[in-house]
């Protein structure tokens, strides 16, 4: 199966093509960048081994399927990925300061307070799922502008659970 992607990264757009064969993935990217992995499936785990790396670039990604398209927790880090539609363009992912459980869990522990500076990759919060932490960091830099969630509360993958105002945000959240 191959399909247009429209993806952003770091708020740049990136635009290709992914195609999927079994467990082979390869995302050929209109910048002339191409990227062939492996990619295996366990439950709502996928385990990606880039090719080429002998296979010492392998991540494990949970992720879950919604309506508003396929969220994937890596790295603290949670992406939303929308599919593009054939009767409609390219849909865009704006990149925003909204910081989003990578796991379903529990808020252990929070690390920034509302109104300091954080810069991307700071440890916001930590959430613990199946007895495995996950450090949560921010997704830009920027001010920690609200706390949507205190430590002992439950949190579903995907829900935003902090926002980050980078200096030239309106002060409205998306």
């Amino acid at each position: 199966m191959s399909r247009p992607a429209a993806l952003r990264f770091h708020g740049q757009p990136v635009g290709g093509r992914l195609t999927l064969r079994g467990g082979d993935a390869v995302l050929e990217r209109t910048d002339d960048g191409r990227i062939e992995a492996a990619v295996a499936r366990d439950g709502p785990w996928i385990e990606v081994r880039i090719s080429g790396s002998g296979g010492r670039d392998a991540a494990r990604a949970a992720c879950v399927r919604d309506a508003r398209g396929i969220w994937v927790a890596l790295q603290g880090r949670v992406y939303l990925f929308e599919v593009e539609h054939a009767h409609a363009g390219p849909v865009g992912v704006e990149s925003t300061g909204d910081v989003r459980a990578p796991m379903t869990g529990r808020v252990t522990s929070v690390e920034a307070a509302v109104g300091s500076p954080v810069r991307e990759g700071d440890h916001i919060l930590t959430i613990e799922a199946m007895k495995m932490e996950f450090k949560v960091t921010a997704p830009v830099e920027g001010t920690l502008a609200e706390l949507l969630c205190a430590p002992g509360d439950q949190v579903e993958l995907g829900q935003a659970v902090a926002r980050v105002e980078t200096a030239g945000a309106s002060g409205s959240s998306a």
